[in-house]
């Protein structure tokens, strides 16, 4: 399930970067205001560059690892971004991973 969840986040991820990337123009104004949209690219890349080592079928980051590392540490933005990409599949990130604030992991190797 939290695979399935991490697929949904880097999914609609990559849908909206293509979009904003051939359209020149921002997307995600709700959840990333005042960005541009090269910033809202670098925003839900950088989250897609922390969720996807936790697809890999080997390896000591499993999905839930790599959920909980992005969610303890990145901005309160883009952790509104994971929320409404989650709630477009009807879960909550609460029922997948402690939303605990001001909790800031180290991802395992």
């Amino acid at each position: 399930m939290i695979a399935d969840a991490v697929v949904v986040i880097v999914h609609e991820s990559i849908l909206v970067m293509r979009a904003m990337a051939h359209r020149r123009e921002s997307m995600c104004d709700e959840f990333f205001p005042g960005f541009d949209y090269h910033q809202q690219i670098r925003e839900l890349a950088d989250l897609c560059d922390n969720l996807v080592p936790g697809l890999r079928p080997t390896g000591p980051r499993r999905p839930q690892d790599a959920l909980q590392f992005t969610w303890d540490n990145r901005s309160r933005h883009q952790q509104g971004w994971i929320r409404h990409c989650l709630a477009t599949r009807g879960l909550r990130v609460e029922d997948l991973v402690s939303t605990a604030p001001h909790r800031h992991r180290v991802m395992p190797n």
